[in-house]
């Protein structure tokens, strides 16, 4: 497959920290603009695309920002040996993190958007302090798609069918993707965009799907190309073989937590970011969305028994 290089290493040096996402807004408008595809955001700040007339649509989503908070310009994403792509920072002169988790979705996302003539996408702000975005998304803009593909999971071999106890998808849609063919293989997976839009009600099935991404939220961080590449053979798969809508109802799962990333301090998040997601938190569950049993306590947005987790 050949890759559009120029494009993703734009991505990766358009800085999108949570909340302040602009730059790559900016940047994904001008390219809808460029491909001529008709494009709208919401109040909370979602950018929403739709390409070509039909009953329904296949959809792909992915999230705008990053955990990385870099400052000054000493930074820039380098190939190296055609294989992979690393951040380095000229004036700390040590390696720092791409954003590829979620760059190689959005890029993956602008693929498909080039390559069928029929394609819905969003892309989310703030999914890394508690999936903001799509919390908050239009969820009409949903009602008329096939299913929702995601890829936002490190590695090259996972297919996330299952989150916090809730099935994403049918088993239909899982027979017919065949994972296995694609090297991949069903498994769980953590909080993201499409379980928040599972939790809202959709009723089509979802997955997310590895997207060669490498130790993110650290400054090792690094995409192996060939992996992208294979993220990118699934979802074309998936694409072309699914023309009818693939219906399934959400399961209750466990609470969402809103607080889910402010328990991993410990792998990579940074003062500030773990700051702002503390106040989104809060701000949720003052506002209701995520409400506790009576007799609980309020901590982040999840429910703590006082006789213990």
């Amino acid at each position: 497959m050949k890759y559009d290089m120029e494009r993703l290493i734009t991505l990766y040096n358009t800085a999108s920290p949570s909340g302040r996402e602009e730059p790559m807004i900016r940047l994904l408008k001008a390219e809808l603009e460029r491909m001529g595809i008709p494009h709208y955001r919401d109040r909370k700040g979602n950018l929403y695309a739709v390409k070509g007339r039909a009953k329904t649509y296949p959809c792909v989503v992915a999230h705008m920002d990053e955990v990385h908070r870099r400052t000054g310009k000493g930074y820039a994403a380098h190939i190296v040996d055609g294989r992979f792509v690393i951040g380095y920072d000229r004036k700390r002169k040590k390696t720092a993190g791409i954003g590829a988790d979620d760059k190689n979705g959005i890029w993956i996302c602008l693929k498909c958007l080039e390559d069928f003539k029929i394609m819905k996408c969003a892309f989310f702000v703030q999914e890394e302090t508690g999936c903001i975005g799509s919390g908050e998304a239009d969820m009409d803009f949903f009602a008329d798609c096939r299913f929702v593909l995601q890829c936002d999971r490190k590695g090259d071999s996972d297919l996330v069918t299952r989150i916090s106890g809730m099935d994403l998808c049918s088993e239909e849609f899982l027979e017919r993707v065949n994972p296995e063919k694609y090297g991949y293989r069903a498994t769980c997976g953590m909080h993201t965009d499409v379980y928040a839009l599972k939790r809202r009600g959709l009723e089509v099935s979802c997955v997310n799907i590895s997207c060669g991404y490498y130790k993110p939220h650290t400054d090792h961080e690094y995409t192996v190309l060939r992996d992208l590449a294979k993220c990118y053979r699934l979802v074309r798969h998936i694409v072309r073989s699914h023309k009818e809508v693939s219906r399934h109802r959400p399961s209750p799962g466990q609470r969402f937590m809103a607080g889910y990333y402010g328990l991993f301090g410990q792998m990579g998040y940074d003062g500030e970011f773990l700051t702002c997601h503390r106040e989104n938190s809060l701000q949720q569950v003052r506002s209701g969305r995520f409400r506790t049993e009576e007799g609980g306590k309020k901590q982040a947005g999840f429910h703590v028994r006082s006789k213990g987790i």
